[in-house]
């Protein structure tokens, strides 16, 4: 969640509060919360929410000091992501006012917990997430949080936040008592309590999120060690495969004919990977 300045949805409107369009979005909305899919912004084809979505977008950019907004009504409507919107219509100034909105998507992450362990699957990400300042502190965040974990069936911990500042990390211990981030070197951040559906016992603690998993063999990225065998026979031309291969390739052991005797080395090894199967 971030703070910035507001926007007006009209040019040569003032941005008074929250952002303001000066229509009724009732008969296109519906519903304070609302639940914009793909397909849902596309058949909107409401110019004023576009754009109103867009300069709300801009704030959110704003505060993360961005040179584009993370998301607009054209990118939405090309990705598989959804977008939950909160707004209020005043009857008294006849405008409708959008307060925030949050962003998620599926992805499919690689995860290190606090042990270094990894693990794999589809998490529920958090790509943009933005209230107002003017309706900051008055539980507009917290609603559009449960209001999107209930349409996605899914738990505070199971959520991956992508780059999170430090006001939304603050905000997810206050409001969810999420307190023990996992920074991963994609820059998503997860929360302990995710890794912790893998109780001790072998027995699951919590509910793990759809197509979760840890792998049964831990990857090791990074480690600098090296698998000798399996360099060894995965070189074509080895002495220990050439002979077998009936195309065997010495080293040149006398300074006379290197030359030569390199390129033919090199001619015959080409030959070979050419004419024979894979070795793997």
């Amino acid at each position: 969640m971030h703070e910035g300045r507001g926007f007006a949805a009209e040019r040569g409107a003032s941005a008074l509060g929250a952002m303001e369009v000066h229509a009724d979005l009732r008969p296109i909305l519906g519903p304070d919360l609302v639940r914009l899919d793909p397909m849902r912004i596309k058949q909107l084809q409401s110019q004023v929410v576009y754009d109103a979505i867009d300069e709300l977008a801009k704030g959110s950019a704003q505060c993360m000091q961005l040179r584009s907004p993370l998301t607009t009504c054209a990118k939405l409507i090309d990705s598989d992501n959804t977008l939950y919107l909160s707004w209020k219509y005043d009857q008294d100034e006849g405008v409708s006012k959008l307060l925030g909105f949050a962003k998620v998507g599926r992805k499919k992450l690689f995860l290190y917990d606090a042990q270094m362990q990894t693990y794999e699957g589809e998490i529920l990400c958090l790509l943009d997430f933005y209230v107002h300042f003017s309706a900051q502190r008055q539980g507009v965040g917290k609603a559009i949080i449960d209001y999107m974990l209930q349409n996605e069936h899914a738990q505070p911990y199971q959520l991956a936040l992508d780059n999170p500042s430090v006001t939304l990390l603050g905000f997810m211990s206050q409001k969810f008592d999420l307190k023990k981030p996992v920074w991963q070197n994609t820059n998503f951040v997860v929360f302990d309590e995710l890794f912790q559906v893998y109780a001790e016992n072998g027995m699951n603690a919590k509910t793990p999120p759809e197509g979760w998993r840890r792998p049964q063999t831990p990857r090791r990225i990074g480690t600098g060690a090296t698998d000798t065998r399996w360099l060894e026979h995965a070189i074509s031309g080895h002495p220990s495969k050439g002979n077998a291969m009936s195309a065997p390739v010495e080293a040149d052991q006398t300074p006379q004919g290197a030359l030569s005797n390199r390129a033919h080395q090199a001619k015959t090894r080409k030959a070979h990977i050419l004419s024979s199967k894979p070795l793997w």
